[in-house]
């Protein structure tokens, strides 16, 4: 409705400044007496205007040329309003004895003016819908996003839990129960800690380092003598951001294939470094017990995941074996910090 009244009250201040171009005296008059006919265009607009709003659901075309044939109408009956008012009921000039020509004179002038007003409305319509279709689009871009990381999370929990809940059966059935119960209690912190984490937000990188340490402490329980743990961050990287648990699968994967198999001693690296606008990771360990294809176990394919789906592009991944022994996976990210 604002449209049109825009629409008609710029029309009326355009007709009026031809009057005055064309070397007309009585200005007030014509006003006056234009008005109500201005106003009739408004009421015909609006006939138009609703519709065209019952036939939404047409295709554009069917509701261009819907539009069209209105504006024709009423094109017509405006003329013919005009015609009539203007010769008859208010003359503003001589017109002589009432002519057909003059209605279709009229009408012929009206059509541009409706024409334009009609084209107008459709291309605010196409407008409106096409950003309120991208709207929609974003949303369930932005739904299905949040819905896949909530999947590859609980993909990750249950793997842990499991190897977990099965290690604290063993040390129960092996009468281990002072380090049951130590595993237990830092089990409980771990899971305290990541049911607190939105999956779909991310961490600072000391929020990461720190849900890796209660995890690993309660693998070193297990693995006393066989899991030597270092963690390299520097300083300048504790709070870039991060995923959280991006790093749980991979540090899972050395306990998996590295520690548990072997009987000697296997140190796990954490590191970090900057690359110049890009956050690199590292998780690396010295075992020497063969290792799953890179890419093609379940941690790694969530991590990958998990970064696709994050930052679409911009990340690299790169898992093989390390020159002498062990393993080495190297994540790629863009550089971020909380402010960003």
């Amino acid at each position: 409705m604002r449209a049109i009244l825009a629409f008609w009250i710029v029309h009326f201040c355009v007709l009026m400044a031809l009057s005055k171009l064309s070397g007309a005296t009585y200005m007030l008059d014509i006003a006056l007496r234009r008005v109500p006919f201005t106003m009739v265009a408004m009421l015909l607009c609006y006939a138009i205007y609703r519709i065209l709003q019952r036939r939404r659901a047409d295709s554009f075309w069917r509701l261009a040329l819907t539009a069209g044939a209105l504006a024709l109408v009423a094109a017509a009956i405006y003329g013919l309003v005009t015609t009539i008012g203007f010769a008859f009921i208010a003359p503003i000039r001589d017109f002589g004895p009432y002519q057909w020509r003059m209605f279709l004179e009229d009408s012929f002038i009206w059509l541009y003016s409706f024409f334009s007003w009609a084209a107008i409305h459709l291309a605010m319509v196409y407008s409106f819908e096409v950003g309120d279709r991208e709207r929609r689009l974003a949303q369930v871009e932005a739904l299905a996003h949040q819905a896949q990381v909530h999947a590859l999370r609980y993909q990750v929990n249950p793997h842990f839990l499991f190897n977990t809940l099965n290690s604290i059966s063993s040390m129960i059935w092996e009468r281990e129960l002072q380090g049951a119960e130590a595993m237990l209690v830092s089990l409980s912190a771990f899971l305290r800690t990541t049911l607190e984490i939105d999956p779909a937000e991310d961490v600072t990188l000391s929020q990461e380092i720190a849900l890796q340490k209660l995890y690993l402490e309660i693998e070193q329980i297990r693995f006393s003598e066989r899991l030597t743990v270092e963690i390299d961050i520097p300083l300048e990287l504790q709070d870039a951001r991060v995923p959280s648990l991006i790093l749980q699968p991979l540090v899972e994967n050395v306990i998996k294939y590295a520690v548990a198999p072997s009987k000697q001693a296997t140190r796990l690296r954490i590191a970090a470094k900057r690359c110049d606008d890009r956050l690199m990771l590292h998780v690396e360990d010295d075992g020497a017990a063969a290792k799953i294809n890179g890419g093609t176990g379940v941690g790694l394919h969530n991590v990958r995941q998990r970064l696709a789906t994050r930052f679409g592009e911009s990340w690299t991944f790169d898992a093989g074996p390390t020159a002498q022994r062990g393993f080495r996976v190297t994540l790629g990210m863009p550089l971020q910090y909380a402010a960003q």
